[in-house]
């Protein structure tokens, strides 16, 4: 059963797979119409405490979402922004970082159909139209980025290999988030549908909160579970009626 929200939790939400479907192409996804509404609806509900946590840029989310502008970690938690008028905070931009982009550049044209999504922070090299050829992909991406850096590190999702600095992660991001001002002292709600979010999932349930895993993914942190990104909309969407019933 879906727990009914309360005030004082805080949401991180993943986008592709939990907010959003996936598509072949990471550029190919459908944004919902309504979904920016949704999440203003909710910053209001929840006193702001409503944060994106992603492997997508900060940027991108305020472009793709707009007129929404939120709280946020992009690109794994490389970058941070506290409220949503504050600055967005990105660590420096890794030395490996453009030498590696260059080299799977020209080694992944091997591989007809793998796509490298180039990040101002990471990578992340994308085999969803060649899923049959995934693992040479993975395990040519890490012999050449731990040649090339040891500190470079890699997280295996579906259809994706992400390549990131060492030392960040989801569950840093909302360990960061929930020390502001805007999130302190609140009960954490982390939705995510990848192994990417077990960081999240972990973040949030250390600190007495709750893990929402989407689609048929295995998890063994799962508090309950959605089934779908829309099962997810229309959860969250329910949110501003069920919290304005409560007493005060």
């Amino acid at each position: 059963m879906q727990p009914l929200p309360r005030a004082d939790w805080a949401l991180f939400l993943d986008i592709d797979g939990t907010l959003i479907e996936h598509a072949d192409h990471p550029e190919g996804i459908r944004v919902p119409a309504h979904l920016p509404e949704l999440l203003t609806g909710l910053q209001t509900s929840l006193d702001g405490a409503v944060a994106l946590v992603s492997g997508r840029s900060i940027d991108w989310m305020d472009h793709r979402l707009a007129p929404a502008r939120l709280a946020a970690a992009g690109q794994h938690g490389g970058e941070i922004r506290l409220a949503p008028d504050a600055p967005s905070v990105p660590i420096p931009v890794p030395a490996w970082r453009k030498p590696l982009e260059q080299t799977l550049v020209r080694e992944l044209a091997l591989w007809p159909g793998v796509y490298v999504e180039r990040k101002p922070l990471s990578l992340a090299v994308h085999f969803r139209a060649v899923p049959e050829h995934g693992d040479a992909i993975m395990a040519r991406v890490e012999e050449l980025g731990t040649r090339m850096d040891p500190s470079v590190e890699f997280l295996r999702g579906r259809c994706v290999l992400e390549v990131r600095q060492r030392g960040f992660n989801k569950g840093t991001a909302v360990d960061t988030l929930m020390a502001s001002t805007l999130f302190s002292g609140r009960t954490p709600i982390f939705l995510g549908d990848d192994i990417t979010d077990e960081d999240g999932f972990r973040a949030a349930r250390a600190a007495g909160g709750l893990a929402v895993a989407v689609g048929p993914r295995p998890t063994s942190q799962a508090d309950f579970r959605l089934a779908t990104p829309e099962d997810v909309r229309a959860w969250l969407g329910r949110f501003p009626q069920a919290l304005e019933r409560m007493p005060s």
